[in-house]
């Protein structure tokens, strides 16, 4: 039974969805994050920059938008227009814009500028796809293009003239908003998450949701019996419990955060994040299934490239992708491989491609990155490594104690008698060695205290009659 989850609470709404007892997808949106994908703004062009055949554009959001130029498209600024929001804003960089704006609905998706009529790939009926088609271009007025989406293909005429209709009817009103005042200003918001998963990720494959909020139950109860879903039941969780946790899901969702995720059969996957692309690297582990190398090999790549895909939706993670797998020498091998992963990104909504196999055996992919992606959403920069994942080894840190008292020795600032305070860890290292040759060298006497609150590479140095009264020997 597939099912999805929806926790909604003041301060953030969560999503997820169960797929053959498995955790598939998991979204979080917090109230105070601004979250711009979907949204249309009359924006000013505030910067035109040749070079990289782009412009920038004053959205009123704090950050202006960067919008790509076509081929011979010129803008002067100053200039407004209309244009929407594609990708959230990443740390320096603001939210991506287009002016070929979209407007989704169930069934379709408008877009106003567009000229031409498609279909969603996974509709494969020749005769489903010629009759829709046809629909389509009887109900959409001109100089307008559409996109059939999936749910379309199981759709009655009526239900998507509807959809078409209230679509059309949003445009209109977006139409004449955009020639009311004059600065920047947001025309169109995207539906909240509740909402926009009965859009996005309902399917006929989903059977229930399960939602712990009395609102957004009956929000979605009416928009499925509006679409003509019925079927699908919408169940209030009156729990006193996380709504996660009760349903035994907190443990997957706990481990998005790790960097090694383990494979059934004892093998893993090791995740790196870097500014360019994501990395993962195949390791066959514990994994033995009593065949020779080749087969414990084959073995943990199917698990891998099942898992991968997995973890690339929940993770939601986007941009370029490399995989390591563990070495395939056969051509059919490698095919099974590549055939896995498209099998599996089948049904992610993000539209992730398999690129390549290069000859390391390294299969490159990639998958759209809209939205911030879960990690950036969650978490942030370690204060102590500074996001590398590294900080100082305790040695580092006595030499760099140990040069520091020398300098200050040698200009005879410093008692010999001296308080040292550093990091727990440090402090444990320097308890077993280091202390002792520091004494020697400098024939002064140190006492070392221990401080949590300081980072790894950070000291203090007082004199002894001083303690809590000065501070010597800070290091950024």
């Amino acid at each position: 039974m597939n099912t999805i989850f929806v926790s909604v609470r003041p301060e953030e709404t969560r999503m997820g969805t169960v797929e053959e007892d498995r955790l598939r997808d998991y979204a979080v949106e917090r109230s105070s994050a601004d979250n711009l994908v979907g949204n249309v703004y009359r924006a000013r062009v505030c910067n035109v920059v040749p070079g990289i055949q782009a412009a920038f554009v004053d959205l009123n959001t704090g950050k202006n938008g960067f919008l790509t130029l076509k081929k011979g498209e010129k803008l002067s600024e100053g200039q407004m227009l209309l244009v929407q929001v594609v990708k959230d804003a990443r740390g320096n960089k603001g939210p991506a814009v287009t002016r070929e704006i979209t407007l989704p609905g169930r069934y379709v998706v408008l877009e106003p500028y567009g000229s031409r009529v498609s279909l969603s790939r996974k509709i494969s009926c020749k005769t489903k796809r010629k009759e829709l088609r046809e629909w389509a271009r009887e109900l959409l007025p001109e100089n307008m293009g559409l996109v059939l989406r999936t749910a379309a293909a199981h759709a009655e005429e009526s239900e998507i003239r509807a959809d078409l209709e209230q679509l059309l009817r949003n445009w209109e009103v977006l139409v004449r908003r955009s020639k009311v005042g004059r600065g920047p200003q947001l025309l169109y918001r995207e539906l909240d998450l509740a909402i926009r998963l009965v859009r996005d990720y309902v399917t006929d494959r989903v059977e229930r949701i399960i939602v712990d909020d009395e609102k957004t139950c009956q929000r979605l109860q009416e928009m499925l019996r509006d679409m003509g879903l019925p079927k699908i039941q919408v169940k209030l969780y009156k729990g006193k419990e996380d709504l996660f946790t009760f349903y035994r899901l907190d443990e997957d969702i706990e481990s998005l955060s790790d960097r090694v995720v383990w494979l059934p059969g004892g093998g893993y996957l090791v995740f790196d994040y870097t500014e360019a692309m994501t990395v993962i690297d195949v390791n066959s582990g514990k994994f033995s299934t009593g065949a020779d190398r080749d087969a414990t090999s084959m073995a943990t790549n199917r698990e891998a490239a099942r898992e991968i895909a997995r973890q690339l939706r929940l993770r939601d993670i986007g941009g370029i992708i490399v995989a390591d797998f563990i070495d395939m020498d056969r051509e059919e091998e490698q095919g099974e491989i590549l055939q896995i992963l498209k099998k599996e990104f089948t049904w992610d909504k993000m539209k992730p491609k398999v690129i390549d196999l290069t000859h390391l055996n390294l299969v490159e992919m990639t998958r759209m990155k809209a939205r911030k992606n879960l990690s950036s959403i969650l978490y942030t920069t370690c204060p102590m490594c500074g996001g590398s994942g590294r900080v100082e080894a305790p040695e580092t840190v006595y030499v760099e104690i140990r040069r520091r008292l020398r300098s200050l020795f040698l200009q005879g600032k410093m008692s010999h008698s001296l308080l040292l305070t550093v990091h727990p860890v440090v402090y444990g290292w320097l308890r077993q060695q280091g202390l002792g040759d520091m004494e020697r060298e400098f024939h002064c006497t140190l006492k070392l205290a221990s401080d949590p609150s300081l980072e790894i590479g950070v000291f203090t140095l007082l004199t002894a009659d001083q303690e809590g009264t000065g501070r010597e020997g800070d290091r950024e």
